[in-house]
């Protein structure tokens, strides 16, 4: 099977063909002889880094190696039928995952036993052995389905599964997260092209007619878009409104994070994402959407998932106004963030009071100051790994990820909608505060 690879620092896609024109995007250190390696070789960020990442990348691999060979043989058959798939990965949830396994193991010997969720693997999925599927619904209209499958030796395996609208944006959004070594999940792009989508479609309405038929109403509709991400599911996750605020941000690890959640808010004001929260945006009903919360963090440190972020770029031509309102809101609040770190902004404290007056919880201005501190730390993350040739090459090999656009050229457009003198210029506004 054919690959383009995702280097681990750029995460630019090399398209390969064969008679098939099979697709598939992976994880690799930057291959010499490549075209993208020439063009992105004066990159100093990427280059600095390739040998560190190549070290982390064969201990990723080994360790993936031992925990797959088992597998091997079952899934021949249904690797030949992944054509045209992408996907990166970043291993956000090994801690979870080692949770489940430790509490089967434990409990195996109880005649009650009953198999739990031991995996969640996104490819070589066997659509025929789908046992459920549900909604998850993690706020601004972002209905996620959560489709359960159980195999032969009883081992359960559970994947997120989404489409939109906007799906190109959120996709360019991920790479980029993955690129600043955000905590996204594992994911890959599968189009109604392929002859996997047509298995998938079948089994889910053949599930869904059979339990539900508003879920199946649902199922049918979402089917008529053309792209839909499979994403890895890390069970034990919560939305924001099911958690104990006051434990949960004020004990263990609490100023930890709420400082992963100002490197959040720091990016989303790089992508003029205003899904997850109200700081500079209008639509103060956002809270926490698109995150989910974790007691035990990963490997990486995180206690969050980001489970669908969005790049929404203004064009200046079109919209003159919108887009210099943007960018004064975005100088506002770096002005007053960089230049009094350890005083709360009035912009901060705005969000604190929405977000405590929503919740009935109380957020003290030592917690607005502690994400104020991750915005910052974010914002030197965004300086130090994204530049304007990442984002224009990005760009660019997304324009080539799929085979077949759909019948209204839902790919094309989305990628025409990514304007990148808008991102150029949020860019050029971080490093002048910074």
């Amino acid at each position: 099977m054919n690959k383009i690879k995702v280097f681990k620092k750029n995460f630019f896609f090399e398209k390969i063909k064969n008679k098939k024109n099979n697709i598939e995007i992976k994880k690799s250190t930057i291959d010499s002889t490549s075209n993208t390696c020439a063009e992105i070789k004066n990159n100093i960020i990427i280059e600095n880094k390739i040998n560190e990442e190549n070290i982390e990348n064969n201990n990723n691999n080994n360790n993936n190696n031992n925990n797959n060979n088992n597998n091997n043989n079952n899934n021949n058959n249904n690797n030949n039928n992944n054509n045209n798939n992408y996907y990166y990965n970043n291993n956000y949830n090994n801690n979870n995952y080692n949770n489940n396994n430790n509490y089967n193991n434990n409990n195996k010997n109880n005649n009650s036993y009953v198999p739990m969720i031991q995996y969640s693997n996104i490819h070589c999925i066997d659509w025929s052995s789908l046992i459920s599927v549900d909604k998850l619904d993690l706020g601004s209209s972002n209905i996620f389905l959560i489709a359960t499958f159980l195999n032969n030796k009883c081992e359960y395996n559970q994947v997120l599964l989404k489409s939109s609208t906007t799906i190109v944006q959120e996709v360019y959004a991920s790479v980029l997260e993955s690129i600043l070594k955000l905590p996204i999940p594992e994911m890959r792009l599968l189009e109604y092209s392929n002859d996997e989508y047509l298995q998938m479609s079948r089994s889910l309405l053949t599930i869904s007619s059979k339990t539900n038929k508003s879920l199946y109403d649902y199922i049918k509709l979402e089917l008529q878009k053309s792209f839909f991400l499979i994403m890895e599911y890390a069970p034990n996750g919560k939305s924001f409104k099911d958690l104990d605020y006051k434990e949960y941000f004020s004990g263990y690890g609490g100023e930890k994070k709420l400082n992963q959640l100002g490197q959040v808010i720091a990016f989303d004001i790089f992508c003029n994402n205003s899904d997850r929260l109200p700081l500079i945006w209008d639509n103060i009903s956002s809270h926490f959407s698109n995150i989910l919360f974790y007691d035990i963090p990963n490997r990486n440190g995180w206690y969050i998932s980001l489970m669908n972020s969005n790049v929404t770029c203004i064009n200046n031509s079109s919209f003159t106004i919108g887009y210099r309102k943007y960018i004064t809101r975005v100088k506002s609040i770096l002005y007053a963030i960089f230049k009094r770190p350890n005083i709360e902004s009035n912009q901060i404290k705005k969000m604190r009071e929405s977000i405590s007056k929503s919740y009935k919880i109380n957020l003290s201005s030592s917690c607005g100051i502690s994400i104020q501190r991750g915005i910052i730390q974010g914002v030197q993350l965004i300086i130090s790994r994204i530049s304007i040739s990442i984002l224009s090459d990005t760009k660019e090999k997304l324009r080539h990820l799929v085979k077949v656009d759909s019948t209204i050229n839902a790919w094309k457009k989305g990628l025409d909608s990514i304007h990148l003198p808008f991102l150029s210029d949020l860019l050029d506004t971080m490093v002048l505060f910074y």
